[in-house]
């Protein structure tokens, strides 16, 4: 790959204003929620919490991310692009995580440009298996949705009637839920049978490489990965929520609990703040009193953001510097 293709063919990176949007929004939702409640009633529900239970279960599924993680990059790279070791991934993974904790608009940027530029994997190419792993990681979503729609008693849905739908808004959820689930199977028998082939501008697309690739073990394997973090995940916050005194359905946290973490990552919400606190403030309403549900979320964001800077900075300037050389030849 010559370097004049490198530059054509590399993103740029997000514009200022792009990267100051989350936080933003994250801003906005934090000034929203303290406006409802009061701040030294807040801090009360923290401080009578049980701080051991609280950052040993986070702890412990922080350990559990970064290995699924690790393994879910480390293995779609492999399938799909090139031998790469895992200790490499490792540090690519690592040095996104500090990325992730304060502009999450570079994190996949510098992922790509450092498998671009390090490895002379295309942009898209490494991209599709960026993309194989969040697939999977939308079907755990999907998975524990899925439970909660169907599991939790009917005292606890919500049966607000959809206008002119003349159905409730939990019949909708579940009527989504199945339609989502039944385009899995099509999805797999169109890339695993030669039905593909009569759709050549699909199949032939880089940015769908790892799909036309991929075998059924392959996404058994990412899912079980994705699967275990995200179960993990749930244990751990529930363990966090009776430490802060917090009795919610064990099925509607099979909702709530997935949609504020993979809410963290999306553009409402910047350093783990932000979209976590609006997920549980409207799914833990009357499970707990306003401040201790913004407590919890509250120290989970705390915690999230902690973790990933620290652990994260550490392996940040090599990937860096080889994501974005021309940034570090300014420097110098």
């Amino acid at each position: 790959m010559n370097p004049a293709n490198d530059q054509i063919s590399a993103p740029k990176k997000p514009s200022p204003i792009r990267q100051v949007i989350p936080w933003m929004f994250a801003i906005a939702i934090l000034v929203y929620m303290f406006y409802q409640v009061d701040f030294r009633k807040v801090w009360k529900v923290i401080a009578a919490g049980k701080p051991l239970w609280i950052i040993g279960a986070y702890l412990f599924y922080c350990a559990v991310y970064y290995l699924t993680d690790i393994l879910s990059f480390f293995r779609a790279y492999n399938w799909f692009n090139l031998r790469i070791s895992f200790k490499e991934t490792a540090l690519l993974r690592f040095a996104s995580y500090a990325v992730q904790a304060v502009n999450g608009a570079l994190t996949e940027i510098m992922s790509v440009l450092y498998m671009l530029r390090a490895k002379k994997v295309p942009i898209l190419n490494s991209t599709s298996s960026a993309g194989f792993v969040y697939f999977n990681e939308t079907l755990t979503l999907m998975t524990f949705l899925a439970y909660c729609a169907f599991a939790l008693p009917t005292a606890n849905r919500i049966l607000i009637p959809i206008p002119y739908l003349n159905i409730s808004f939990w019949t909708l959820f579940q009527a989504l839920i199945i339609s989502l689930w039944a385009l899995v199977p099509l999805w797999l028998i169109f890339w695993r049978t030669g039905l593909c082939s009569r759709f050549p501008k699909i199949r032939d697309n880089p940015l769908l490489l790892s799909f036309k690739q991929a075998a059924l073990k392959n996404y058994l394997e990412m899912f079980f990965y994705r699967f275990s973090n995200n179960l993990i995940s749930l244990g751990a916050n529930i363990i966090m929520l009776k430490a802060l005194g917090i009795n919610a359905p064990i099925a509607l946290l099979f909702a709530c609990v997935p949609l504020m973490v993979n809410i963290a990552y999306w553009p409402v919400s910047a350093g783990g703040f932000g979209g976590p606190q609006l997920v549980a403030h409207f799914l833990l309403k009357g499970y707990a009193s306003e401040e201790a549900v913004l407590a919890y979320s509250i120290v989970w964001s705390a915690l999230f953001f902690l973790t990933r800077t620290l652990t994260g900075i550490p392996f940040l300037r090599p990937v860096y510097q080889a994501a974005f050389p021309q940034d570090s030849a300014r420097k110098n």
